[in-house]
């Protein structure tokens, strides 16, 4: 492995809450001039394409506060373990009341490696069991899902074309499924 063209000579947490923190560096860069680097530092997360038996998938319409509006995203939460798969089939059920009985990991990637340290772990479930139990009861204080919505692929592929889904890590998540042996389209 390289070395570095980074040097740390200092690092300090500039801001922190339970869900993220700001780190602020003192560094030297690779052109060796001394600067500062700040970064978001939080938990990994996972993210569940769930597939029904008709080829549907199921998404979520949510508010996200930052861009304060709803988008279209996938069920998706932040890691408590390093155990993925545990915290996928947590966070689907959670979110949707969804379970599933066969998973495929598609990949892992980093969201946004120049400005945050977060690695998104992507998974498809099939063989779901209770879809006649959706619901978005159980999910935490903090997020607002409207409602869980199925949708076909025909449907998935023009919601994408036109725009309508716009979270990028779902968009990255449906390339690794599009990519893998278990896409059907």
């Amino acid at each position: 492995m390289s070395k570095s063209p980074w040097k740390t000579l200092a690092s300090k947490i500039v801001y922190q809450n339970p869900w993220i923190k700001i780190h602020e560096d003192k560094v030297i860069r690779p052109d060796g001039q001394e600067g500062i680097y700040g970064y978001l530092d939080k938990p990994d997360g996972v993210f569940v394409l769930a597939r029904s038996q008709d080829n549907s998938f199921y998404f979520l319409r949510q508010y996200r506060y930052p861009l304060q509006k709803y988008i279209y995203e996938i069920p998706a939460g932040v890691v408590n373990s390093q155990n993925y798969l545990d915290n996928a089939k947590r966070e689907l059920y959670e979110e949707t009341g969804l379970q599933g009985q066969t998973w495929f990991p598609l990949g892992s990637f980093f969201i946004g490696p120049g400005h945050e340290n977060v690695c998104a772990h992507a998974f498809l479930v099939t063989d779901l069991v209770n879809e006649d139990e959706i619901s978005q009861d159980h999910q935490e204080g903090d997020e607002s899902i409207e409602k869980v919505i199925k949708l076909s692929l025909k449907q998935v592929q023009e919601y994408m074309q036109s725009g309508k889904i716009e979270c990028g890590i779902t968009l990255a998540a449906w390339n690794l499924y599009q990519n893998s042996p278990h896409f059907i389209g």
